[in-house]
């Protein structure tokens, strides 16, 4: 649960979802998002690119990786992970997920 009652924004991508459309949310607020990957590639760490963002809660199970990333002030942001094929490292490409996040004072 987000702090002091704050929203928090869920986003879910599971594999052949289409891209994650960009969010807005407010100073202090939280977005929580889980990566569900395949059998054949893995996610690595969400990662925060730019912007005010700061990492609150990650944890990876089962080929799903979870982040739970508050806004610490106004901007803009973007987060970021890759998928890669676990089979073989010179196989499919690596996929990329990425999230823009506009954030505004309370």
């Amino acid at each position: 649960m987000a702090h002091d009652g704050a929203r928090r924004v869920d986003i879910v991508h599971r594999p052949g979802d289409p891209p994650s459309e960009p969010v807005r949310i407010r100073v202090g607020e939280e977005i929580a998002v889980a990566l569900h990957g395949s059998p054949a590639y893995g996610w690595a760490p969400v990662e925060i690119v730019s912007g005010p963002l700061g990492v609150v809660d990650a944890e990876a199970a089962e080929g799903t990786i979870r982040a739970v990333v508050r806004a610490t002030g106004a901007g803009e942001a973007e987060l970021r992970s890759t998928s890669s094929f676990r089979g073989d490292r010179f196989g499919p490409r690596t996929r990329l997920w990425r999230l823009l996040v506009h954030i505004d004072l309370p």
